[in-house]
């Protein structure tokens, strides 16, 4: 809701449906539980870190570039 609400772009990616979807999220975020972020390439983390990144205020400049 918080990307939606920002206008924000994303792709979701079912990983029990995407074949290799969940393993190359592991790969890339080292964790497994779902949702795992990403903006561009940089890991985000879960939906927790994505709102501490809104309250900390850094969220539009990481959309931004």
């Amino acid at each position: 809701m918080l990307l939606d609400h920002k206008n924000a772009h994303y792709d979701e990616i079912n990983v029990e449906a995407v074949a290799g979807a969940r393993q190359d999220m592991i790969q890339r975020s080292g964790r497994t539980s779902v949702p795992q972020i990403f903006i561009n390439e940089l890991h985000i983390g879960g939906c927790d870190d994505l709102f501490a990144l809104e309250q900390q205020g850094k969220l539009d400049q990481l959309l931004a570039d």
